[in-house]
């Protein structure tokens, strides 16, 4: 079914001109707003919580808005199966990529921070060439279905992006390639650890938020510089992406930092512009511990509590 999925469907499509499945995004838009209903009730619900100063007026209008960049993305991640790298680079551009070429220097390694926010596949697609001298990792979850697995992967990583699940991120940092690399970690998705105290616990749009802990304990185990990369979009299927420092030194870094500057950057964007983040996760499904929420009311973040050398730590990132 995969094969038939990728070959007879996927790819084809992704042939049409952008303009054509963006048309088809937006038949698709109006068929989920009418009939299919998914996960309306949720973005509603998310934007209510995150904005609670808004009318119902401006919650279904910014509704409206990130169902129309769903779709859109939607469309942009189909073509993508056959664009090529000149394509990518063109509507994907780094704009500083100097940002870090004292560390392509040093031949030293960072990890770049990112949220669901914006189209982050096509930035996959146009960063190998955009930041050269650094080889690129990124972190997946594979796909329930092996063979399109496989397949995607395949095509995600055909410009040198080099995909890693989740489960092999311990094994990768315990023998990492000899060659400098950008370590790229999308960090915004509710954590299934149960151990609150292994999760970094901030106020995020206006509620209690657990964040993952494990790209600020690989930091500080390997001393990797850190850098949120901000993706914006500029215009239909055109973005932007800017490499921001957060430290060069997390190891002189108090815990929970990193993590905390994260969220802050985040938000930071999400406020700027709502509709490309991914409002239809559940993000807040699991509720934070009574025991959080109160230290929360005297501390502007509770720290994840780890080994800071982490050499007895379980990493969950």
């Amino acid at each position: 079914m995969g094969y038939l999925l990728y070959y007879l469907v996927l790819l084809p499509l992704s042939y049409l001109p952008l303009r054509a499945l963006y048309g088809l995004g937006s038949a698709l838009r109006l068929l989920n707003r009418h009939v299919i209903k998914y996960r309306l009730g949720v973005v509603r619900e998310n934007l209510r919580g995150a904005f609670p100063d808004w009318s119902e007026a401006e919650v279904e209008r910014q509704s409206r808005r990130y169902f129309s960049y769903f779709f859109d993305s939607i469309a942009e991640s189909i073509k993508q199966f056959s664009m090529t790298e000149a394509t990518a680079v063109r509507r994907c551009r780094v704009v500083n990529p100097e940002a870090v070429a004292h560390l392509r220097a040093q031949g030293k390694s960072y990890i770049a921070y990112g949220g669901h926010y914006a189209n982050w596949e096509m930035a996959g697609l146009s960063f190998p060439s955009q930041l050269a001298g650094f080889g690129l990792m990124a972190i997946y979850a594979p796909l329930k279905d092996a063979v399109m697995d496989r397949l995607i992967t395949a095509n995600r990583g055909r410009f040198g992006v080099h995909l890693l699940p989740r489960r092999k991120v311990d094994d990768y940092y315990a023998a990492p390639p000899e060659q400098p690399m950008v370590e790229f970690f999308v960090a915004d998705q509710s954590p299934s650890n149960a151990v609150w105290q292994k999760l970094h616990h901030t106020t995020f749009l206006g509620r209690p938020t657990a964040f993952l802990a494990g790209p600020e304990r690989y930091a500080v185990r390997y001393d990797r510089p850190v850098y949120y990369m901000t993706l914006r979009r500029q215009a239909r299927g055109y973005y932007t992406a800017k490499l921001v420092r957060i430290t060069d030194d997390p190891r002189s870094t108090p815990p929970g930092f990193i993590t905390e500057a994260f969220a802050r950057r985040l938000e930071h964007e999400i406020r700027r512009d709502p509709a490309p983040w991914l409002w239809s996760h559940r993000r807040w499904k699991r509720p934070v511990p009574e025991e959080v929420e109160h230290r929360l009311r005297g501390a502007g973040f509770v720290p994840p509590v780890y080994d800071r050398d982490l050499r007895n730590d379980d990493s969950d990132e």
